[in-house]
């Protein structure tokens, strides 16, 4: 069992009450569902590893079911000359590691070791076949949502996130930095025992997924200039910063001051270039404005410590992109243009030579649909889906052709409408619409025969993978 069994089976954590014990069942499906891929023309597929599929419970024995289905999936994609680009932790921390008062999940280093016990366990088993490799997906989402606000599994945050509880576990001051700090610690050491004992004989690589919004300033007064450049800092240096330079930002050092632990000199050399690739979710952007206001120490957390007031609308009154999404729990704008201004800051912050060394991919890119659980006819013509991915690709193929950047594959959020976390079953991001009510058959989408043309008249044209 994971985190994300138990807290989805809380009442109230989800939003319409939903688990993720079936979800799309793409546990049964996994053939039909690589066909699917076949279909759309991709030759990459990303996919993740459920810990506790592997070690269920604390005895340390290896699940032989859990091995074979993952033994089974990734042989079917290889089969069909689809890449596994293979994720080792996307959320799900086994249950039992978290209850332990020894380990407690991400809040001890002492997870170190079972990390990398896992990792190593898995390089045994599939590195043989899987030849791109992701330790972590958003290190930023498991600390700020997981550990701040409490909305993601663990569900642990206190009171000053303003998350309605009734009863809180955890310190949303401390806790997300002392997580993120173990997570990059643990893949770090990870990739050590990768390159040392498995990458020589497999030829392989091994990379990171970081997540970030793109932010733009609120007005032109430089506070607001460097409100948007905190955030960025916050999110996205917060973790690329350790691993292409060795150290946390400046500007959290600053306002987070000792909440936010320190690298020795033996983790700041261990993390530094520990990737052969970055991987970049992108899916928006927000205003930033700065805060003024001092804040109460006490009151104090991840969100307060940006001193940055985040928003859609500008000081225009415009909203920054199209909404993408319902009104209740859409987050996401059209905005497009700021993936190339994420990629060129990038570049700015860590050099043309380093940002090179790390060829990007894009990991994860999509958008909702705009009204929640739509019949069947309504979601099978996503229009906005399909505006909404041309324009992505579109600056970013001019992206790539004006500046250079290294861009070796784009990977869309997501292939199946899927048990979408605390948001549940009712937010679609799918090319292909689940029924869940009827078996879970797929049905699909504009989006997909869209994406389907687009593959086949131009995908290798605009310089990408074919993802």
């Amino acid at each position: 069992m994971s985190i994300w069994d138990s807290f989805s089976h809380i009442p109230g954590n989800i939003y319409d009450g939903s688990t993720g014990d079936v979800a799309c069942d793409h546990y049964h499906r996994y053939k039909s569902d690589t066909q699917l891929m076949v279909d759309l023309g991709i030759d990459a597929y990303r996919l993740s590893i459920s810990w506790s599929r592997i070690f269920p419970d604390t005895t340390g024995a290896v699940n032989q079911a859990g091995v074979s289905f993952y033994n089974k999936v990734i042989n079917d994609l290889v089969h069909k000359g689809i890449k596994p680009y293979l994720t080792l932790y996307h959320w799900d921390m086994p249950q039992h590691l978290e209850n332990d008062p020894e380990v407690m999940g991400w809040r001890t280093k002492r997870i170190i070791t079972h990390f990398v016990h896992f990792a190593e366990t898995c390089f045994k088993l599939f590195g043989d076949r899987v030849k791109n490799w992701i330790t972590i997906n958003e290190i930023w989402s498991i600390a700020v949502d997981g550990y701040g606000f409490g909305t993601d599994a663990p569900g642990r945050c206190s009171a000053v996130s303003g998350t309605k509880k009734k009863v809180y576990t955890g310190d949303s001051a401390t806790e997300p930095y002392i997580v993120a700090h173990n997570a990059l610690l643990s893949h770090a050491a990870a990739v050590k025992v990768y390159r040392e004992k498995f990458q020589p004989e497999q030829k392989g690589r091994i990379g990171m997924v970081a997540n970030s919004k793109w932010y733009e300033p609120f007005s032109e007064q430089k506070e607001d200039i460097h409100a948007a450049e905190r955030c960025l800092e916050f999110e996205l240096a917060w973790i690329l910063d350790p691993i292409l330079m060795g150290d946390y930002p400046a500007s959290m050092r600053r306002f987070v001051a000792s909440r936010l632990p320190c690298l020795t000199e033996a983790e700041s050399k261990e993390l530094k270039g520990s990737v052969d690739f970055v991987g970049l979710n992108y899916y928006t952007a927000n205003y930033a404005q700065n805060i003024k206001e001092e804040v109460n120490p006490s009151s104090r957390w991840y969100s307060t410590d940006r001193q940055a007031k985040l928003g859609c609308v500008g000081a225009d009154g415009e909203l920054i992109g199209e909404t993408m999404g319902p009104a209740d729990i859409g987050w996401i704008y059209n905005c497009p243009w700021g993936l190339p201004k994420l990629l060129g800051w990038m570049e700015a912050r860590y050099g043309k030579r380093e940002f090179e060394a790390h060829p990007i991919i894009i990991a994860e890119n999509g958008c909702m649909d705009l009204e929640l659980d739509l019949s069947l006819k309504k979601a099978l013509h996503d229009e906005m889906r399909v505006k909404y991915l041309n324009g992505t690709l579109q600056h970013l193929s001019n992206a790539i052709k004006d500046y250079g950047y290294d861009v070796q594959g784009f990977f869309l959020w997501s292939l199946l409408d899927n048990f979408e976390w605390s948001s549940g079953l009712v937010c679609r991001f799918g090319l292909y619409y689940v029924d869940h009510q009827r078996g879970n058959r797929r049905y699909p989408k504009l989006s997909a025969r869209w994406y389907q043309q687009l593959l086949s008249r131009e995908g290798m044209q605009m310089g990408l993978v074919k993802t």
